[in-house]
This record gives structure tokens, C-alpha cells and sequence, in this order.
């Protein structure tokens, strides 16, 4: 289906939404790309397919693909505990006990390891980027106190962002490299991502801007999140549909990247919460199986849904935070009016 530029424009009117990209898949290729409104309140420079978004915690999405194909070669493994491939810290319990949680029940946010309140926030200027195990020892302004298993792992379901960056450590010990070129070197390049990365000169990089639901600019107006596996992505919705065809393209053996196997793994409920899979939201059974990834912060909301077996998926990505949930703003709308 053909995307309705008037009524997207209209939307995005209504809901004081500077700027928008979509993309449109379809029988498991690229069928639509469109670009709607600026960069930016104060800027007349329009949102083009090549305009870098936050993408947030869809940024997780992507952490979680490179695992699995990290799993494909035998670096990891999703069921075996993370303490036994982390080199350079270790997971522990509120006794400090090692903790024997494993790789898939962190992807499935079952780790037992909950995020301290208000914790997470952007690039903080005057403390800097922090190493990953000072973040994870509570020695920043991103997490206050150690990162703990409090929970009891395997049951209960608690978002983490500090799971995510266990995961990122995780990676870097193994593949003896910065996580973000692990990313670029695995799948970025192999994929042709080439308008993605967490690290760019701001002046080299048209960048969209924040905003709140006011439509009126957010400080920084180019937040910055330092824990680049769990939030730190910014990309287009083109290189984000790359990823998105190639999981419907190892559904059907054909992926550079991951086999069937692995697409079936990632996107198997959990038991204790069926609405997980690994790393991504789930909904629908077998062949009508949808995933879902959604990012929200400081001035920007996107949503990816997909059908990796019919080929079918949208990626919205937008300058603003509403302050609602995706599927009840702008996002929301054009979801609805896209696959209704």
C-alpha cells in the first residue's frame, strides 16, 4: 500500500511534528521511502532520505541481531551464563553472588537485573563518556549504584537498559574491540548501513533535532546517549529496512547475516512472558509472527513493526516525543492508516 502523503502531512500538522521518514516494505523488499516536513522548528532544511534519527532503544533491535549472529560463529551463547565470557566484570547478585543468568534471558529482559530510577540519561557534558564498567560499577551519572541481579531471573519481565549494556560489555570482551566497531564491521558494512553509526562529527552528519510535544526544540538539541547497545544508535529508516529484509530473507535461507534457525530463535516467545521474544516485542503466532521495536527519548520517537514471514513491515522515525505511547500519536496513525 502506496503511503498517503496528505494525510501524513496533515498528521504530522496535528500532532506538531517537525519531521518524519518512513519506510515501506513490502513481498520483502524496499516499495516505498518517504520523507516529510525539517530537521528542525528554527531550520528550513527538509528530512531526506539520508537524515540520521535517534533511534533510542531501537538501538536494541539492532544489538540483538549482532548477537545472534554472534551466536551463528560461537562467540556467544544464548544459554550459557554471561559471567563465563565476561573478561572484565562480572554480574553478581545483591549478595554478591555470580550470578549464573544467562545471554537470552538478558536479550528477553528476564535477567533479573532492574534499571535504578532515573537512570539512563543522555550524554551528561561535564562528567563525559563513561568506560562501560565504571557504568556498570555505578561510578557515572547513568546508573546510580551497581548493576545488580535483584529479581529473580527467568520470571518476571523488567525493561533494561543495563541489561543491554552487560550485553555490550559481553561483546567487546569477546571480540576484543569497541562495540561500536563490532556493530559497523558484522553487519553495518556487510548490510551497506552506511548512514549509521553511534559516533559522529555533528558538523560532517545532517542530523535531525529534537523536539517535545510542543513541537518547540529540547536541550541538547542532538542528545547523545553513551551506552551505544542499549540506546546509542542513530541511523535512517533506508538502513534500518536493510535489516529488516534480511531477517525475511534468512526466513527463507538467503541471509548474509543469520540463518533460519537464528531468525526462529530471536523471534520465539518466552514462556513466562509471551510477548518477548529476543530482544524484540512479539505479537501474532507462526506465520503471521510480528515483531515490534519502539524508541523514545529525549526529542525523538520511532517504531519498527514486522512480518518477517509474509515479508510485510513499516519504520517510522520522527523528531519529536509526544508523550504518549507511539501507537497513540502521529506514529500510531500512520501504522493504522497504512496496514488498515
Amino acid at each position: 500500500m502506496p503511503l498517503d502523503v496528505a494525510y501524513i502531512e496533515e498528521r504530522m500538522k496535528y500532532h506538531r511534528v517537525p519531521g518524519c521518514s518512513i519506510a515501506w516494505i513490502e513481498h520483502g523488499r524496499l516499495m516505498d521511502s518517504k520523507q516529510f516536513g525539517t530537521v528542525a522548528t528554527w531550520s528550513g532544511q527538509r528530512v531526506k532520505a539520508d537524515t540520521r534519527f535517534n533511534a533510542c532503544s531501537m538501538s536494541k533491535f539492532l544489538t540483538s541481531v549482532l548477537v545472534m549472529k554472534l551466536v551463528e560463529t560461537g562467540q556467544v551463547a544464548l544459554d550459557e551464563p554471561v559471567n563465563d565470557r565476561l573478561v572484565s566484570w562480572q554480574l553478581t547478585d545483591v549478595a554478591s553472588k555470580r550470578s549464573e543468568v544467562t545471554l537470552r534471558q538478558v536479550l528477553r529482559h528476564e535477567s533479573g537485573v532492574i534499571d535504578a530510577t532515573d537512570s539512563f540519561g543522555e550524554l551528561d557534558v561535564t562528567f563525559g563518556r563513561p568506560s562501560m564498567i565504571a557504568l556498570l560499577n555505578g561510578d557515572t551519572p547513568y546508573h546510580d549504584g551497581p548493576v545488580h541481579v535483584t529479581g529473580k531471573p527467568g520470571q518476571t519481565f523488567h525493561y533494561s537498559d543495563a541489561g543491554f549494556c552487560v550485553i555490550q560489555l559481553l561483546i567487546e570482551d569477546v571480540m576484543e574491540r569497541p562495540f561500536a566497531d563490532v556493530m559497523r564491521d558484522e553487519l553495518f558494512v556487510p548490510l551497506g548501513m552506511h548512514a549509521s553509526g553511534y559516533h559522529f562529527e555533528v558538523e560532517s552528519v545532517k542530523f535531525a533535532s529534537g523536539h517535545d510535544k510542543h513541537g518547540h526544540s529540547v536541550a541538547p538539541i542532538i542528545p547523545h546517549y553513551p551506552y551505544p547497545a542499549a540506546a546509542g544508535l542513530w541511523t535512517t529508516t533506508e538502513d534500518l529496512s536493510r535489516v529488516v529484509i534480511e531477517m525475511m530473507e534468512a526466513v527463507k535461507g538467503n541471509s548474509r547475516v543469520l540463518s533460519p534457525r537464528m531468525v526462529k530463535d530471536m523471534l520465539s516467545a518466552s514462556s513466562s512472558n509471551p510477548f518477548v521474544g529476543l530482544g524484540v516485542f512479539l505479537d501474532g503466532e507462526h506465520g503471521q509472527r510480528e515483531l515490534s521495536s519502539l524508541g523514545w527519548g529525549i526529542g525523538f520517537q520511532s517504531m519498527i513493526v514486522a512480518y518477517p514471514y509474509i515479508g510485510k513491515a513499516i519504520i517510522i522515525m520522527t523528531n519529536a516525543e509526544l508523550g504518549v505511547h507511539q501507537m497513540d500519536g502521529l506514529i500510531g496513525d500512520i501504522y493504522r492508516a497504512t496496514f488498515n
